[in-house]
């Protein structure tokens, strides 16, 4: 909101653009890819921190990259178990694919930004760029 009462179009197009990307990506799932990540978007002042949940992926099946101004986390997994010789009443496979878009911010150093994956939860933090407050004097 800017001042009080008062709501920032360029906000809400972003959440609607948002919403937008989330139906589409949806519609992958017919194609393997579901939206499962959960996902927290914090602002912590000098950083923006993204904690997202991938339970059962190991870190190399995981992919994190930018997208334009979008941060991207895409995850693969897939584990079969194969016994020779032995009859099978019940054979198991796990397989298992998810996508996340997450619109960020603008003002951020994507350059400057660190990973970290630990039991299940991938954590990414991206510092912001300083911004100098510059005084315009008054004639």
């Amino acid at each position: 909101m800017w001042g009080r009462g008062w709501i920032d179009p360029f906000e809400e197009l972003r959440k609607t653009v948002e919403r937008l990307n989330r139906m589409l990506v949806e519609g992958f799932e017919t194609f393997g890819f579901r939206e499962a990540v959960a996902v927290d978007v914090i602002d912590e002042g000098e950083k923006v921190r993204v904690i997202a949940d991938l339970p059962g992926f190991k870190k190399e099946e995981i992919e994190v990259f930018f997208e334009g101004n979008d941060l991207v986390i895409k995850a693969e997994s897939k584990e079969e178990l194969e016994e020779k010789g032995k009859e099978f009443i019940r054979r198991e496979r796990r397989y298992g694919r998810v996508y996340r878009k997450v619109a960020l911010p603008e003002g951020l150093k994507l350059e400057g930004a660190k990973a970290s994956y630990k039991n299940g939860v991938l954590e990414i933090e991206i510092p912001k760029e300083k911004v100098e407050k510059r005084i315009i004097p008054l004639e």
